[in-house]
C-alpha cells in the first residue's frame, strides 16, 4: 500500500474539518464537546482509500484544531506528517492562526502541500484574488512557497475534485522520490492509545523509520519496557508489514495506561534517553533572544517538554546553535524537528532540528565544538568526511550511527567508501564496540608516529627493559586520547607489525633487552632449573641454595630479569619462565571453554587440571587477575581477554 499523511492547518472556523469530510467522507469531530461548540479540540483522523496505476493507495488526514487554546494538540498532530493542507477562508482571509500555523509548518520543514481557499461562495472574484495574493505573500520564502491554491466550496463541492487530484499526484510523487527502508532502525511515534475489549492495548501513530511485522519485539520509550507487536492494522485492514511513512494502529503487549501521546516504539538499539542535546534553532523575525535559565515550551514529535536553552558560540548573527536542556528525558535523534514557544505558551518563538545527542561534558561552545556541529549537520557521508578530518580521536561510529539512526548496511557502505581514495581513512576496531573508529590518514599517522617515537625513546633510556604495558603508554607517549582509542590503535599497530608484544609488554620489533654480564650468567644457571621444575618452580630461597648466590644479590638479579621480561614474577617468592606462563594461560583458556569461551572455572578445577598445589594455584590465578587475563566473580573465574593479546609473541 502507498500512503500519504496530510495535516490540515489554519485558523479556527475556516472549514478544515468540513473540508476533510468532503475529501474522505469521515467526520473527524468525534467528541460531544466538539459537536456542541462547532470547533475541533483534539486531533481528528480520516482516511480515503483508492487504487491508482495498479497500486493500493491511502490518503490519511490529521485534522488539527485551529483555535489558539488548542495549539498544543495542533503541534502534536503536525509533528509527523508528509504534507500540509493550509486552509484559508475567502471571507476572512489570512488570520492570526493562519500566520502561526504557516510559520509552524515552515519551521518543521514541511515542503509539500497546497492551500485550500474555502467559503468561496461568500466572496467576490476580486476578494478571491486579494486573498490568494495574501496567501502567496505569507508563504513566500518558506517551504511551501509557490504551493498551488485551490478555491473550493464545502457546500456544493466545487473545486474538491481538483484538490483531490493534486493530493493523489502528491502521493505518487512521494513514492517516486522515497527510499522506504533507508537502512534505518524502527521508530514509531505514538499519538493515541486506548484499550479494546478482548484485544488489549492499541496505539496509533506514524512509522517514522524502518519496518516491522507482527511478533517483532520493541522497546516502549516511556516505560523502558520491552513489548511485542501482536497485530498491525492500516485503515481497517490487518497487515503483515508496516513501513516507513505509514500511519497504523498497533496492538501491543503492554499495559495501555503506560503508553501515551509522544512516546515511541523503538528498536532496542535506539534507546538513548537524554536530558541535553545540541540543536540548530531558527527564531521567527522580531523574536527576542532566548534567555538562559528561563523555561520555554518545546514540542518535538508528539511530545511536550519544559526546557532551558543556552546559545553556543559568541556570534549572535552567525551562530544559531543552542544546547537544549530538558527537565525529563526525551528520545530524539538527528534531524528531529521541534517547535519552541514562549514561557506562557502563548506564541511560537521559532523551531529547529536536533544535531547531536552526545553532548560533551566540557567545551560545549568552543570553536572546535561549533565546527563539529556544523560538520555534523550534513548528509551522513558528507558529515563523516568532515568529522574524520576534525576529530583527532576518530569518529565513533557506534555513536554516529545511533544519533543518525543508521543500520548496519548503511554504516558498512559509508565506512567502506571512506576507507577508499581519496579519503583513505583508517578503521580501528574498538573493544566492546559494534562499529569501528574511523581516523583520517593525518590523525592516524600522528598517533602512530607518537607511539613509535615514544617506544624508541623508552628503549634508549631503559635498554634493560623489554617494553611498556598498555596502561603506561598514554603517559609515555603523552597522547591525550581515550582508552578505547589507545587500545584500538595498539591492536592496529600490532596487526601491521609496527610494534610487537612480549607477554604484556609492548616494544618495537627486534628490540631485545641488554642485561649486565652477571645477570646473564645467572639466567643461564636459572633457565635449566626452571625448565626442569616446570609448573612448580623453586621459591627464591631455594634458588639461592641451588645456585650458591647470596639472597640479596639473587633478588636484585631477579628484579632485573623481571623488568626485561626474561622471567615472570607471579608472587613474591615465585618466578616462572615466560613459556611456562604461556602454557598455564593455555590451560586457563581450555577450562574457560576454548578461545573466546565464557565458561567459569574454580581454583579446584585449575588445581585438578594442572596438578599444582592449591596455594600456588591461587597465586597463579591472582597473577592472571592482576594482568587482566581473568576476572574473579565469587568462587569462579572468567577470561577477560584472549590469550593471544597477552601471551603470544
Amino acid at each position: 500500500m502507498r500512503s500519504l499523511t496530510v495535516a490540515s492547518a489554519g485558523h479556527v472556523d475556516h472549514g478544515k474539518t468540513l473540508l476533510v469530510r468532503n475529501l474522505t467522507g469521515v467526520d473527524t469531530d468525534t467528541l460531544a464537546e466538539e459537536k456542541k461548540r462547532g470547533l475541533s479540540i483534539n486531533l481528528g483522523f480520516a482516511y480515503k482509500r483508492y487504487e491508482a496505476d495498479g497500486h493500493d493507495c491511502l490518503l490519511g488526514f490529521v485534522d488539527v484544531p485551529g483555535h489558539i487554546d488548542f495549539i498544543g494538540n495542533m503541534l502534536a498532530g503536525v509533528g509527523a506528517v508528509d504534507a500540509a493542507l493550509l486552509v484559508v477562508a475567502a471571507d476572512d482571509g489570512v488570520m492570526p492562526q493562519t500566520i502561526e500555523h504557516a510559520a509552524i509548518l515552515d519551521l518543521l520543514d514541511i515542503r509539500s502541500g497546497c492551500v485550500a481557499l474555502t467559503k468561496i461562495d461568500r466572496a467576490s472574484k476580486t476578494r478571491l484574488n486579494k486573498v490568494k495574493a495574501e496567501v502567496r505573500e505569507l508563504l513566500a520564502g518558506g517551504g511551501l512557497a509557490g504551493a498551488p491554491v485551490f478555491p473550493v466550496s464545502n457546500l456544493d463541492g466545487g473545486g474538491i475534485d481538483r484538490l483531490t487530484g493534486f493530493l493523489h499526484q502528491l502521493l505518487q510523487t512521494k513514492y517516486r522520490r522515497a527510499q522506504l527502508a533507508e537502512n534505518r532502525m524502527f521508530r514509531f511515534l505514538i499519538d493515541r492509545s486506548f484499550s479494546v475489549r478482548g484485544i488489549g492495548a492499541v496505539v496509533t501513530g506514524s512509522c517514522r523509520a524502518g519496518e516491522a511485522a507482527p511478533g517483532r519485539s520493541l522497546l516502549h520509550s516511556g516505560s523502558g519496557d520491552e513489548t511485542r507487536i501482536r497485530g498491525i492494522r492500516v485503515h481497517q485492514e490487518d497487515r503483515d508489514q508496516l513501513q516507513q511513512g505509514e500511519r497504523a494502529a498497533l496492538n501491543i503487549a503492554i499495559e495501555q495506561s503506560l503508553a501515551g501521546r509522544g512516546d515511541w516504539l523503538l528498536d532496542a538499539r535506539l534507546r538513548h534517553p537524554v536530558t541535553r542535546f545540541d540543536a540548530r534553532l531558527r527564531l521567527l523575525p522580531g523574536t527576542a533572544e532566548p534567555r538562559p535559565n528561563t523555561r520555554y515550551h518545546l514540542h518535538v514529535g508528539a511530545s511536550h517538554h519544559l526546557v532551558t536553552l543556552r546559545r553556543l558560540g559568541p556570534d549572535l548573527k552567525k551562530d544559531d546553535f543552542f544546547q537544549v536542556k530538558t527537565r525529563d528525558p526525551v528520545h530524539v535523534l538527528y534531524g528531529d524537528r521541534f517547535i519552541l514557544r514562549d514561557p506562557a505558551a502563548s506564541h511560537t518563538l521559532g523551531g529547529g532540528s536536533v544535531i547531536d545527542i552526545f553532548v560533551p561534558a566540557r567545551g560545549r561552545d568552543t570553536g572546535e565544538r561549533l565546527a563539529i556541529l556544523a560538520a555534523m549537520d550534513q548528509e551522513p557521508e558528507a558529515a563523516c568526511k568532515a568529522l574524520t578530518r576534525l576529530l583527532p580521536d576518530g569518529l565513533d561510529f557506534d555513536r554516529f550511527s545511533l544519533c543518525r539512526n543508521l543500520g548496519a548496511a548503511a554504516v558498512a557502505e559509508i565506512t567502506g567508501k571512506l576507507q577508499r581514495p581519496p579519503e583513505n581513512c583508517i578503521a580501528l576496531t574498538a573493544e566492546a564496540s559494534e562499529y569501528p573508529l574511523l581516523l583520517s590518514q593525518e590523525h592516524y599517522r600522528r598517533h602512530r608516529d607518537a607511539v613509535l617515537s615514544a617506544l624508541a625513546g623508552h628503549h634508549r633510556a631503559h635498554p634493560d627493559r623489554q617494553g611498556v604495558g598498555e596502561s603506561q603508554l598514554t603517559r609515555v607517549t603523552e597522547l591525550r586520547t581515550s582508552r578505547p582509542l589507545l587500545k584500538a590503535l595498539v591492536a592496529k599497530l600490532l596487526e601491521e607489525g609496527a610494534i610487537a608484544r612480549s607477554g604484556s609488554l609492548l616494544h618495537l620489533p627486534g628490540h631485545s633487552t641488554r642485561l649486565g654480564e652477571q645477570v646473564e650468567n645467572l639466567l643461564r644457571k636459572l633457565r635449566p632449573i626452571l625448565q626442569k621444575a616446570g609448573t612448580v618452580p623453586p621459591r627464591t630461597r631455594e634458588l639461592a641454595e641451588m645456585t650458591g648466590l647470596p639472597l640479596a644479590a639473587l633478588e636484585k638479579a631477579l628484579r632485573q630479569a623481571e623488568i626485561s621480561n626474561r622471567l615472570v614474577k607471579v608472587a613474591d617468592n615465585r618466578h616462572y619462565l615466560p613459556e611456562t606462563i604461556r602454557e598455564l594461560a593455555a590451560l586457563v583458556e581450555k577450562l574457560a571453554g576454548g578461545p573466546g569461551g565464557k565458561q567459569g572455572f574454580s581454583v579446584i578445577d585449575f588445581r585438578d587440571a594442572s596438578g599444582i598445589g592449591r596455594n600456588l594455584c591461587i597465586e597463579i590465578l591472582e597473577y592472571f587477575d592482576g594482568i587482566g587475563y581473568t576476572r574473579r566473580e565469587d568462587n569462579l573465574r572468567f577470561m577477560r581477554t584472549s590469550r593471544e593479546k597477552l601471551f603470544e609473541r
